[in-house]
């Protein structure tokens, strides 16, 4: 039998007691302990019968630790990260990989120079779903892909606002939901190139946006329109769609639409499009579901990887340049709200 992999959290937020849930469900993993000065993580601290530390350095000093997973606030990121990548522990780190361009080139610099892992909790790359949409594009059922539209519409109740930051800078739906999407279309349809960006905050007031519509230019000259709101009642988000969380209630639409010259794809609700001899507007066109179900075991999955990759199995599935990518694309992104003008990411 493989050897267990000893795994610390650093950082019990909303996604560091997502990823203790996760280690609960996987069979290659150990939670060796918890780092954070919460009143919260005592109570973790017992339930699971693991230490708790105080701080990175006290961490560092225990035995028996193989990897970390970092999920504290992102002004935090390079300083807790590059701790540990110093002492030549791999860390997977959750997104975004920092709050800014310089520190995020720090983090990638130390973990090039020590020659240890680093992986972006880019989670949705290991949903079974999203890797089927990756092999059929890069199959070439679709053909060359021209454009992809992604929605992002959901509404979030009143009591969600009470967190003074989500309606201060960075706390609308751009800072919050986009990071994700950013990630999954330069998988998928490969790097950007120019962004242009409009927001609006009509509905909410609120000094953030409570709505974006963003254009892509990528490289390989596709186009993709990514249109974001947090005061729409609808069904068409990744959230809402994939399964991924029972926080919320699925309702077996699509958020992403992807087209091509021999045939178009839309998930999580896999249905792809095409004709089987002519293709044209005035043939039947045929639809083909494939049932691949997100087994809301996403975040396991990433955990499980992470352990391959600890153990020296396989390469990162997300790294530190991914993470660098999208905190580019997303820089872009706020200088063209501002401007109104097309930005070179």
């Amino acid at each position: 039998m493989n050897k267990k992999i000893n795994i610390s959290i650093v950082g019990t937020g909303l996604m560091g007691l997502q990823h203790i849930k996760a280690i609960s469900k996987s069979k290659k993993v150990n939670l060796h302990s918890i780092v954070d000065i919460s009143n919260n993580s005592k109570s973790l601290s017992k339930k699971y019968k693991i230490p708790l530390y105080s701080n990175v350095n006290e961490l560092l000093n225990s035995k028996n630790l193989d990897a970390v997973i970092v999920a504290t606030p992102n002004q935090l990121h390079e300083k807790h990260t590059i701790s540990f990548l110093k002492n030549k522990i791999p860390v997977l780190l959750e997104k975004p990989i920092s709050d800014n361009i310089n520190s995020a080139k720090k983090i990638i610099s130390s973990a090039n120079k020590n020659k240890t892992p680093l992986l972006i909790g880019y989670h949705r790359r290991h949903n079974p779903i999203v890797s089927k949409v990756k092999e059929l594009i890069d199959k070439g059922k679709l053909g060359k892909i021209v454009s992809a539209n992604v929605l992002c519409w959901l509404y979030k109740h009143k009591a969600y606002y009470n967190e003074k930051w989500r309606i201060s800078k960075g706390g609308g739906p751009l800072g919050i939901n986009l990071v994700h999407d950013l990630d999954m279309i330069c998988y998928l349809l490969g790097s950007i190139k120019y962004v242009q960006a409009f927001t609006s905050n009509s509905v909410r007031k609120f000094k953030v946006e409570d709505t974006a519509t963003i254009n892509l230019v990528l490289k390989s000259g596709a186009l993709c329109t990514l249109n974001i709101s947090d005061t729409i009642v609808a069904p068409w988000s990744y959230e809402l769609t994939a399964g991924e969380n029972p926080a919320y209630p699925k309702t077996n639409q699509s958020a992403y639409f992807i087209g091509g010259t021999k045939g178009s794809l839309q998930f999580p609700n896999l249905n792809s499009w095409y004709y089987k001899s002519e293709r044209s507007w005035w043939k039947k066109i045929f639809d083909k579901k494939y049932n691949i179900k997100s087994d809301g075991n996403t975040l396991v999955n990433q955990i499980d990887h992470f352990c391959d990759v600890v153990s020296k199995k396989i390469k990162p599935k997300v790294n530190g340049n991914d993470g660098l990518n999208s905190l580019k694309i997303f820089d872009a992104i706020l200088k063209s709200v501002k401007t109104g003008k097309k930005i070179k990411v």
